[in-house]
């Protein structure tokens, strides 16, 4: 009768101890979500484990958005985001990135196109300003524009139709 109560004892106190686990790696990652007046909604995911922050925008398109005839278009805007503004000009933006110690990369999925850039804390304000810039000053032109369209269609074997009055 012992051995029971001393193994049941046992199990509750390890029950208590993985229930507290769970619940601090939860509030690890228990985010903060605001819209800004223009629609932005900006998520915060705190973690004070090291002095570096994940800067991302995500882009509610993808394959998905496309129609049959006209697919790739989503990853083809991935590549041309990274190609130069009014005010950063082609390569700067990931050069930024490199001088200030940071990484960063984008990827495309059905659903969402996503940027992110990982550097140390004091960057953050950059970052925002650089993807803020790309979000609304983009340069697109032939020069830019016709040779990573070569670059996908080589990439993904895709048909990626953009008409010439477009671009």
């Amino acid at each position: 009768m012992r051995l029971s109560l001393r193994l049941t004892t046992l199990l509750a106190a390890a029950v208590v101890a993985l229930a507290s686990l769970s619940v601090a790696r939860a509030a690890v990652f228990n985010p903060s979500t605001i819209t800004l007046a223009n629609g932005l909604q900006v998520v915060v995911i705190e973690n004070h484990r090291a002095p570096v922050v994940t800067h991302m925008v995500w882009y509610r398109v993808g394959a998905a958005d496309e129609v049959r005839g006209k697919t790739g278009i989503a990853h083809f805007l991935e590549h041309l985001m990274f190609k130069g503004t009014k005010t950063v000009p082609p390569g700067a933006f990931s050069q930024i990135v490199a001088r200030l110690g940071g990484n960063e990369n984008a990827f495309t999925t059905e659903d969402y196109t996503a940027y992110f850039q990982s550097v140390s804390v004091d960057h953050l304000e950059e970052m925002m300003k650089l993807e803020a810039d790309r979000m609304v000053n983009l340069v697109l032109t032939d020069d830019v524009v016709l040779p990573e369209r070569d670059v996908i269609l080589e990439d993904e074997h895709k048909t990626i139709e953009v008409p010439k009055d477009k671009i």
